[in-house]
């Protein structure tokens, strides 16, 4: 083995920064070490490293200068007929509840009642909020609102170019229509108190 590889814990400490932290970085594929032996460790060429450093820190301050993607808000909109979703034309996912980005200025309330009018003909009031979350799918930032029907629940496709279908579905079968990923928890939770 070549001198100038060295240990992961060594790396660190020339690094200045803790061992699980450069482990991190290697297990999400941010740096790559020089080999690795037979028995699974990293060893790692210090000069190659400190350069791999300076192209993550160059691409980590392009990222920050982004602006960052608005947030998504989803209205778990919900009558005695159950809770509405739709299905996505471009099946990512094939079927969501009815959501859509926030606009500047405006509430995630306000945000999911348009969204709700726009998408699915239907008059809501909004509610509590349910929880956040990344999506693990999208990366997006995501708000789950609670929303009921003010105006009756008569519903059709208001956005052909979004969406294929809207229905209003029970808990189980909203359950089959979210997989793969399923439904976020707290949602899932919220629905089963409202659909009993």
């Amino acid at each position: 083995m070549s001198g100038r590889h060295v240990t992961t814990g060594k790396a660190a400490d020339a690094l200045g920064v803790s061992l699980t932290t450069l482990q991190r970085w290697a297990h999400q594929g941010l740096v790559t070490p020089a080999l690795r032996t037979a028995g699974g460790h990293f060893r790692w060429d210090l000069d190659d490293l400190r350069g791999q450093l300076r192209a993550m820190d160059r691409t980590a301050q392009h990222d920050a200068t982004k602006p960052e993607p608005q947030p998504v808000v989803a209205a778990i909109v919900t009558s005695q007929h159950g809770v509405l979703v739709g299905r996505r034309n471009d099946g990512k996912p094939p079927w969501t509840f009815i959501a859509g980005e926030i606009e500047p200025g405006e509430s995630p309330a306000d945000a999911g009642i348009r969204e709700v009018k726009e998408e699915a003909g239907l008059q809501v009031e909004a509610g509590q909020e349910i929880g956040r979350r990344v999506h693990p799918a999208t990366g997006r930032t995501m708000i789950y609102m609670a929303a009921r029907p003010s105006h009756g629940t008569d519903i059709f496709v208001g956005d052909h170019d979004e969406l294929a279908e809207v229905r209003w579905v029970t808990l189980a079968q909203a359950d089959q229509l979210m997989q793969p990923h399923g439904m976020f928890g707290p949602v899932r939770e919220y629905l089963t108190r409202m659909l009993h």
